[in-house]
C-alpha cells in the first residue's frame, strides 16, 4: 500500500477548497420576489443532480410559465454550472459522484 505524503494530501484539500469557492452560485440573482419555493441542489450535489433539477423542475416551470422573469435565469445558471463542472478534472472533483 502506498504511503500518503501529509503535503500531497494537504495540497489536494487545498486545491479542491479553492474549487469549492470558484463553484457558481446555485441561484442567480433575483428578479422581484418570487411567487413560488425553488430549490436547487447545493454545491456539493452531483452534476445528476443539477441535470436533474434543470429536466425535472426548471423546464416544466418555464413551460408552465413562460413569462417568469427569473426561471430563464435559473436556467442559465444551471448550465453555467454543467458547463464549469465539466472543465473541472475528475481528480478534482469535490461533490458527490454521479
Amino acid at each position: 500500500m502506498p504511503e500518503i505524503n501529509a503535503d500531497e494530501h494537504a495540497a489536494d484539500w487545498e486545491r479542491r477548497a479553492q474549487l469549492y469557492l470558484q463553484h457558481p452560485a446555485e441561484c442567480p440573482e433575483l428578479i422581484g420576489v418570487l411567487p413560488y419555493l425553488i430549490h436547487p441542489p447545493s454545491k456539493l450535489a452531483s452534476t445528476a443532480a443539477w441535470a436533474a433539477f434543470r429536466d425535472r423542475t426548471l423546464l416544466p416551470m418555464i413551460r408552465h410559465e413562460p413569462d417568469d422573469p427569473n426561471l430563464p435565469n435559473f436556467l442559465k445558471q444551471v448550465e453555467a454550472i454543467l458547463a464549469w463542472r465539466a472543465g473541472v478534472a475528475p481528480e478534482d472533483r469535490f461533490w458527490k459522484a454521479d
